[in-house]
């Protein structure tokens, strides 16, 4: 079990040759006792043979893809051909292993997403790790291609050379060189096979490798070869070529080197020896192990300190085995350390010592500090670890902890602590785009972070290599074809563990382990810094995952921070992150449970990462938090309790105002991104919108900020309304715009006339009245447009009629004009009037009631006016001008041409018209009334003409008025003194009589031409009352 430390053990392949009986239930025994001469890689070599794998192959692999279109079959793609599937490759192994239990690792090594592994039959696997789908075993592995070297010997060494794109295998004491990443073999021509070699040497200084896209064309580096009886020195680039050679009395197979300095285990003599390679110079400085074993054969361990020009060695003492760290001279410096068993493998990385013992334990001593471990991990016995195998570029294997907690989970947004008492139906959305919604956890943050190179962020200056693991680029010739496809997230291992049927890696402690970790401490300031960091690394680019892993993981990072934030009441800090992470809002809003409401239903779920589900599952409502928070910080120092005391209230209220504040924020920010077209669409979209704009108006209403909410109502919104109307009781102009939105007219005008009718009325409504007259253009329903229409009368008669009067007949308001117009007058006899005049003239009512009623008032009125002298006076002069004149014209044309405007001269035109237009009024009670009044001889003439009274109606034309055109119009149009020709006439010099000048049209057209019969006779009439006057100019007139 590892305890809590800078590491991470996770599986990389497991069960590769030894399938487990599913029947067989008990616990696997270890593997056979590790000799104490294994063949395992020492970890030095591990570190030199995995750093030169990436980059020279990258040349080989861009000229093979720029051939691609002269050469069909260009070299190295039939090893991708032929590659079989995982387990057709598996299954090949047994075949040709014969007796699967003989079959082992022996040694491993690799670069990015490439694993070689070296097994005990001479084949040589090359893995890749790329997501493919594979057995549980495999974590996302698949075999590409092996090779078997003859006579089938057991592989004691793999060695990467990345500067010289090149690989070595060591197999049976032949060292064969094959090309990265296919394991193709080298021509012998350029590099021939080594015999007689027992290990192989790289020089640490000379591993320093930028990555893919670097590489030198004619690069060389130092390759040292252990033989029998010495070393070979070689300058190893697109051939190998000697340098030198170095006699030792036996050959060592434990080594390290730095520049000149070769550290090596010299087994003749059972000590460590300083080489010095530019004088062949031997020093020893320590024995291997201080005392005779008893039980085992103690293995050498040496290893470089990168950068640091030191060698770390260990001598075994019996009780325990002391570590001594030794520069190029042999001499001791930095001090030493010490293992309670003896290290099997030790490797380097990143400032740490880690350390495989014999018990299966593998430790972490800091180089900072040696007394104690920093980390002890204890392995599975059944997975029988033999050594550790170290690449200073790092090797991209699954990150299993990232995965996992990156999975999707169903998470119930009101339950646990959050259940309510009784069950919440979900609101049913109509009317909604169908498409199925992506699950939000997925979307990548839009724009969250500029990309590196954007021109918002510098770029970074480039660092010196630093044995930092180096993660190829997708675009490198050297893994075009291998780089890992499909949801998959990698993490980069620089140490493995190596069983003999399994890899596991040993890697840095993944970045999600470590925010879980100073969360779960409270260390909330060192896991912001922590999440702040990473976000600007992924600005910067310095990630060792493609962008969309990177973008996902820190979302998830800034959404578990967030949560633990919530959970310590720093609130406002926890909105910022909330945001980061675009959380679900339901996720948030769930927890406030004031205003909530009905909008989240109690069975609703939604999908979270695994990595949020626990903690989301535990969350309590925001008042349990703070009431909790207060309890665990300050109750021992309120009195006479953490609830009651004032200080706790005053507490309270201000923690309650920040959580509120910060979830009124995150809704008006994510509104505002999900407005302009951020987020998914479809039915969970519109319940996403639906919530936001739900709650974000109750924040709003509650904090009486009316602008804003009415700014919100104004503009296209989700906001379930009854849900918002309990908030808005004490702000009755918001309630009614939200009233407005729902659709509820008949509210809106309640509202609004309370608001009209109180003294205090509302500062959000500067004019009520005009809002009701507004609301009314919109009302349908006939008893709700009466009433407040009505109402609206009492208060402005105008705009009450101009919304009558813009009724349209065929699709306005139905209404019964006779009780409306009595109601009216109830009211105002003017707008009553006003109102009956439009109903007849402009509307055309067929109603005789109305129309008597109409012509009554005109009646009336003429009545009271034709009484005063001034009007006396006016009409006589206007009469005595009319007989003056030299061109003579109809009377009504003349009063509509010549009279001033006035009362009477309106009134007398509208009688006028209305007398000759109108067919639904008594003729023999107008005539009556007009007989009365003397003054109005031209009216009474029109409604004597009406009744066929023609003698009488032609005498007061020709005599009494001396209106000779209207009289012959009189005889041609059959007895009528204005027809329409007459009529428009008159309209056009008085415009607003248009609709007065107009009621006779239809009247006209359905009567048809005057006979000539009638007209004869009404001319012999004519000619009967000029004779009797003793006109004889104009009897001639009529007679010539």
């Amino acid at each position: 079990m590892a305890s809590t430390g800078p590491f991470d053990l996770q599986q990389v392949l497991t069960d590769l040759y030894h399938t487990k009986d599913l029947l067989d239930f008990s616990a696997p025994g270890p593997s056979s006792p590790v000799p104490a001469t294994t063949n395992a890689t020492p970890s030095s070599s591990s570190i030199f043979s995995s750093a030169a794998s990436v980059a020279a192959a990258a040349g080989r692999r861009a000229a093979a893809v720029a051939s691609a279109a002269a050469s069909p079959q260009p070299q190295g793609t039939s090893t991708f051909r032929d590659t079989p599937s995982p387990d057709r490759a598996g299954q090949a192994q047994r075949n040709e292993a014969g007796a699967n239990l003989d079959l082992e690792v022996r040694c491993v090594d690799g670069y990015g997403p490439n694993l070689y592994i070296g097994r005990s039959d001479g084949v040589v696997e090359w893995w890749v790790c790329d997501g493919s789908p594979t057995t549980a075993s495999q974590n996302g592995w698949s075999l590409r291609h092996k090779h078997t070297l003859f006579p089938r010997r057991p592989v004691s060494k793999i060695v990467l050379l990345p500067k010289v794109s090149k690989l070595f295998v060591l197999s049976d004491g032949t060292l064969h060189a094959f090309l990265l990443p296919t394991l193709e073999p080298v021509n012998s021509s350029l590099i021939p096979p080594l015999r007689g070699i027992t290990s192989v040497i790289l020089d640490d200084d000379e591993l320093d490798w930028a990555g893919p896209g670097t590489e030198e064309k004619n690069a060389e580096m130092t390759f040292v070869v252990v033989r029998r009886k010495g070393l070979g020195i070689y300058r190893l680039g697109n051939r190998m070529n000697a340098v030198k050679e170095i006699p030792l009395p036996s050959p060592p197979t434990y080594h390290a080197l730095f520049s000149n300095y070769l550290c090596a285990a010299i087994p003749s003599t059972n000590t460590y020896s300083i080489i010095d390679l530019s004088d062949a110079s031997l020093t020893e400085v320590l024995p291997v192990s201080q005392i005779e074993a008893l039980d085992f054969d103690v293995n050498p361990n040496v290893v470089v300190i990168p950068g640091e020009n030191e060698f770390l060695v260990t001598s075994y003492t019996g009780a325990s085995t002391m570590g001594v760290f030794l520069n190029g001279q042999g001499d001791p410096v930095r001090g030493t350390m010490e293992w309670e068993d003896h290290p099997l493998s030790i490797a380097i990385e990143s400032g740490y010592i880690i350390a495989l013992l014999r018990n299966n334990t593998v430790t972490v001593h800091s180089l900072s500090d040696l007394e104690k471990p920093v980390q002890t991990v204890s392995l599975d016995p059944s997975f029988a670890a033999f050594t550790l195998a170290y690449s200073p570029y790092g090797v991209s294997v699954r990150d299993l902890v990232r995965d996992e907690r990156m999975n999707l989970a169903h998470l119930l947004l009101l339950g646990g602590k959050l259940a309510p008492p009784e069950t919440i139906p979900s609101y049913e959305l109509s009317n909604v785009d169908k498409q199925a919604p992506t699950p939000p956890q997925l979307i990548s943050p839009e724009h969250e972070e500029p990309p590196s190179g954007s021109g918002l962020t510098p770029p970074s200056s480039p660092k010196p290599f630093a044995r930092q693991p180096i993660t190829p680029k997708r675009n490198s010739s050297l893994i075009q074809a291998t780089a890992p496809r499909g949801p998959f997230s990698t993490t980069v291992a620089e140490t493995l563990i190596v069983g003999r049927d399994g890899i596991q890696s040993f890697a840095p402690i993944s970045i999600l382990l470590k925010l879980e970790i100073l969360c779960a401490e409270g260390k909330m300031d060192e896991a912001i810094v922590l999440v702040d960091d990473e976000r600007r690394k992924g600005r910067r680019g310095e990630i060792d995952a493609d962008k969309a892993t990177h973008q996902a993981t820190l979302r998830l990072m800034h959404l578990l921070l967030a949560c633990h934030l919530m959970l310590e009441t720093m609130f406002e800090k926890a909105g910022d992150y909330f945001i980061r992470g675009k959380i679900d809002p339901r996720v948030l809003v769930r927890l406030y449970s004031k205003y909530r409401g009905k909008v989240i239903g109690s069975a609703e779920e939604v999908e979270v990462f695994e990595g949020l589900r626990a903690v989301l599952e535990e969350m309590p409502s925001v008042d349990e938090i703070i009431a909790n928070s207060i309890k665990r910080n300050y109750s021992p120092h309120l009195e006479p309790s953490s609830e009651q005391s004032p200080e706790a209230v005053e507490l309270r209220r201000a923690m309650t105002d920040e959580a509120t504040a910060m979830l009124t924020d995150f809704l008006r920010k994510t509104r505002q991104s999900r407005r302009k077209g951020g987020g998914s669409r479809g039915l969970n979209s519109r319940k996403l919108d639906t919530v936001i704009d739900t709650t974000l108006a109750k924040l709003l209403a509650d904090a009486g900020t009316t602008n804003e909410l009415l700014a919100l109502l104004a503009s296209p919104n989700d906001c379930v309304l009854s849900e918002l109307e309990p908030f808005l009781v004490k702000r009755k102009y918001v309630l009614s715009t939200v009233m407005r939105q729902q659709g509820r007219t008949d509210r809106v005008l309640e509202i609004l006339r309370e608001i009209a009718e109180s003294p205090e009325g509302d500062a959000l409504c500067d004019d009520p009245v005009d809002e009701i007259a507004q609301q009314l253009e919109t009302v349908t329903d006939p008893g709700l447009f009466r009433r407040y229409t009505l109402w609206l009368v009492e208060r402005d008669a105008d705009k009450a009629l101009a919304i009558l009067m813009a009724q349209n007949p065929k699709t306005g308001v139905k209404l019964e004009d006779v009780p409306l117009i009595d109601d009216l007058r109830k009211i105002s006899e003017d707008a009553a009037d006003r109102y009956l005049e439009h109903v007849v003239v402009i509307r055309r009512s067929p109603d005789r009631a109305l129309h008597e009623q109409l012509l009554g008032n005109l009646l009336d009125l003429a009545e009271v006016l034709t009484k005063e002298d001034g009007v006396k006076y006016h009409l006589e002069e206007l009469d005595s001008e009319y007989r003056l004149q030299v061109d003579p014209q109809p009377y009504p044309v003349f009063l509509a041409d010549i009279a001033p405007a006035t009362p009477i001269k309106s009134l007398r035109l509208k009688l006028l018209l209305f007398l000759q237009g109108s067919p639904f009024y008594d003729l023999q009670s107008a005539a009556s009334r007009l007989e009365a009044l003397p003054a109005l001889k031209p009216e009474f003439a029109v409604v004597l003409g009406r009744l066929g009274r023609n003698r009488q109606a032609l005498n007061l034309l020709a005599i009494e008025i001396g209106d000779d055109v209207s009289a012959q119009t009189y005889c041609t149009q059959g007895g009528e003194i204005i027809p329409p020709k007459v009529a428009h006439k008159v309209a056009q010099l008085v415009p607003e009589l248009v609709g007065w000048a107009t009621l006779g049209d239809v009247g006209r057209r359905r009567r048809g031409t005057v006979d000539a019969k009638t007209q004869e006779g009404l001319v012999l009439e004519l000619l009967g009352v000029y004779m009797r006057d003793g006109c004889v100019c104009s009897a001639e007139k009529w007679t010539g």
